[in-house]
């Protein structure tokens, strides 16, 4: 939890929230951004985003915790403000500034210097005259795409660009559904907490289920007499919905998403080498006996071979690091369809299982992130559907009697506007 802030921190916030608004027409303290509150965040009348980080706590995770929102925040312009103790830091300074080389190589605008907090309390003028000029200055190169003019040059709306006429093709990371199981099987039970199912069905391969209501709901077949879950339903009341009517109910649309997601995880889980981040909803690939994990295929018409976890080594062949492919893998309702979404990240542990402080992580993530470019992305989206489709055209899941099949083909839309210049090649 975020400590409560101190006086002077409140207090420059207050200071610069009222600049910006003087200068730019609108501001706003703790504006809410990819689940965190920026301090203070405001938008010229053209659209051009600022965002302001005071950082006055000196403990390493407060400060390695708001570099992470430094990079994540997508506002056009970011300047960031500390407490003077903070300057003397040799080792947060080097790390602010490996973030604004991160942060202007994937275009974003940075002032490239912690900035006093003191000086804005104690100098009456200086919020007006150098922090001014910073903004503005920031501003503009925003504006003129990177070109430098003065802070006191007058701004101009930047020209329209035309659209070009060609047809472009856009791939997601959705992957939509082939088949799903017709039929959800539900039946009383005497059992409350999934726990108690597996104590009692131990040593058996138990098909996904959900507890609600006193009933047990699977797309495993409850009539039958090989059902894993007979010893604790009542074989007699067995009740049978079809899936469209689930489709069509709000509530149990969830619990029927719910039910896609446990097919789902138990069928990775039965990968050697792959574990679940329950904290975190994502999978994790682990190394293979201690060693490097790879994985191979065929991406179209090259071969292509993916680390899914390894050792980084340093110029003393000492262990830096283990970095491990993950994504949060999920299925989604989009109007009455419903699509895998498949979001890649990496992850970072000491020793292929022990995981890193914050503040390590943010140093490693910063030196990761400027990398993910969409041509990469998408490959990482690629990847994960080869692997999930065993190298298959299909994904196939089974769900006790029957089966989720999903396309290893991401979604597309096709428009008839792009880039002639982008030299974009599909592969």
């Amino acid at each position: 939890m975020r400590k409560p802030e101190s006086f002077e921190h409140k207090r420059i916030k207050d200071l610069i929230s009222n600049k910006l608004n003087e200068w730019l027409g609108v501001s706003i303290e703790e504006y809410p951004s990819s689940g965190h509150e920026l301090d203070v965040f405001a938008v010229t009348p053209d659209g051009i985003s600022i965002y302001v980080e005071i950082i006055w706590s000196e403990t390493r995770s407060n400060f390695f915790r708001d570099m992470n929102m430094i990079q994540q925040s997508d506002a056009d312009v970011k300047l960031v403000v500390v407490n003077p103790k903070i300057l003397n830091k040799k080792e947060y300074v080097r790390e602010f500034s490996k973030i604004v080389v991160s942060q202007r190589k994937i275009g974003f605008k940075i002032h490239g210097e912690l900035l006093n907090g003191q000086r804005i309390l104690e100098e009456p003028g200086y919020l007006d005259t150098e922090f001014k000029e910073i903004v503005l200055s920031l501003i503009t190169q925003v504006r003129s795409k990177g070109g430098y003019h003065p802070p006191w040059a007058e701004f101009k709306p930047p020209e329209i660009p035309k659209v070009d006429r060609i047809p472009e093709v856009l791939l997601s990371n959705l992957f939509p559904l082939i088949e799903l199981p017709s039929t959800v099987f539900s039946s009383p039970t005497y059992v409350r907490t999934e726990s108690e199912v597996f104590g009692i069905l131990k040593n058996t391969k138990i098909p996904p289920f959900i507890l609600k209501r006193k009933k047990i709901y699977t797309f495993d077949n409850l009539s039958l007499s090989k059902s894993p879950f007979l010893p604790i339903i009542f074989k007699n009341n067995v009740s049978k919905e079809k899936i469209d009517e689930w489709i069509k109910n709000k509530d149990k649309r969830n619990d029927l998403i719910r039910l896609l997601n446990l097919s789902l995880r138990n069928y990775l889980l039965e990968r050697p080498y792959i574990t679940y981040d329950r904290k975190h909803r994502r999978f994790i690939c682990l190394l293979k006996e201690g060693k490097n994990h790879y994985f191979s295929w065929r991406a179209r018409e090259r071969f292509s071979r993916k680390a899914l976890a390894k050792k980084v080594y340093g110029k003393n062949k000492q262990l830096l690091y283990c970095m491990h492919q993950a994504a949060s893998l999920r299925f989604i309702f989009i109007d009455d369809k419903i699509f895998l979404k498949i979001e890649p990240t990496v992850v970072f542990t000491e020793d292929g299982s022990k995981p890193f402080r914050y503040e390590k992580i943010a140093s490693l993530m910063s030196r990761w992130i400027p990398k993910q470019f969409n041509e990469v992305y998408l490959n990482l989206v690629r990847f994960w559907a080869k692997y999930l489709s065993k190298l298959g055209t299909m994904i196939t899941i089974p769900t006790g009697n029957q089966r989720i099949i999903i396309s290893s083909e991401p979604a597309i839309t096709k428009i008839n506007v792009g880039i002639s210049r982008e030299g974009w090649r599909k592969r």
